[in-house]
């Protein structure tokens, strides 16, 4: 465990029953971070809350929420500053996976995407930001799929505008004491199992797959007191993929 300097403090996780997101959990858990949880499957929150409890000792919180839905939002902040009396940091990382061509998608499909991850991350982080300024501290942590760059589909589009939302909130709340930075991962997967089974032709330039840990922990780093100059930023964690252009 690093020493960041966050013991005590507490995070929202957004989609953190699972994947990224309770590997983010995780990494703040062992930082002495106690974590609400949200997301739509009450079964895996409960386990997920189980094993961060069980290995870390801080205390889990856990909402069901759908992040479509701006009450389920602003119910699920109110409920973790109710029970922690505070929120410190906030990584939204829930997501919708609309399939299809972009030419393909309805106007449904692109609506249901940015319902979710668009706007759920902007409400989320519209919620939390008054708590953050009436303590003059704060960390917003996007999770923001490498799309962004590369194009494709709904998630290109849903992803370039949160590196864009979380530049302007950084810029909106960096006298408050308040950074905001998003986050890239590349393809990632849970454990060398996975990794062990994917081709050779997907090994990025490090010579490994990117694990979930990588992302958690770089979420962890932009959650210290020390990276408190950091902030309106995106870093990858792809593992050097290569860079692709789209016109």
């Amino acid at each position: 465990m690093a020493d960041y300097g966050i013991s005590g403090k507490v995070a929202i996780v957004t989609g953190g029953s699972r994947g990224i997101g309770r590997g983010c959990a995780l990494a703040l858990a062992q930082e002495g971070v106690n974590v609400c949880l949200t997301a739509r499957r009450v079964d895996l929150l409960e386990e997920t809350a189980q094993q961060i409890r069980s290995t870390t000792g801080v205390e889990v919180m856990t909402v069901p929420a759908d992040m479509s839905v701006r009450e389920d939002i602003a119910g699920m902040v109110r409920a973790a500053a109710d029970r922690f009396g505070r929120v410190d940091i906030l990584v939204n990382n829930a997501a919708s996976f609309p399939y299809g061509s972009t030419l393909e998608l309805k106007d449904e499909d692109w609506l249901g995407h940015f319902q979710v991850k668009t706007f759920g991350y902007l409400r989320t982080m519209r919620e939390v930001a008054p708590i953050m300024q009436a303590n003059h501290w704060g960390r917003i942590i996007n999770i923001a799929g490498i799309a962004a760059r590369t194009g494709g589909g709904s998630a290109g589009a849903t992803n370039a505008a949160i590196i864009n939302m979380t530049r302007s909130f950084g810029d909106a709340l960096a006298k408050d004491g308040i950074t905001a930075n998003a986050v890239h991962p590349g393809a990632v997967v849970d454990s060398d199992r996975e990794a062990s089974r994917e081709e050779p032709a997907a090994t990025p330039p490090i010579g490994r797959r990117v694990m979930v840990a990588d992302c958690a922990a770089a979420v962890a780093f932009l959650a210290s007191a020390q990276a408190a100059a950091i902030t309106g930023q995106t870093i990858s964690v792809d593992g050097g993929q290569p860079r692709i252009a789209v016109y």
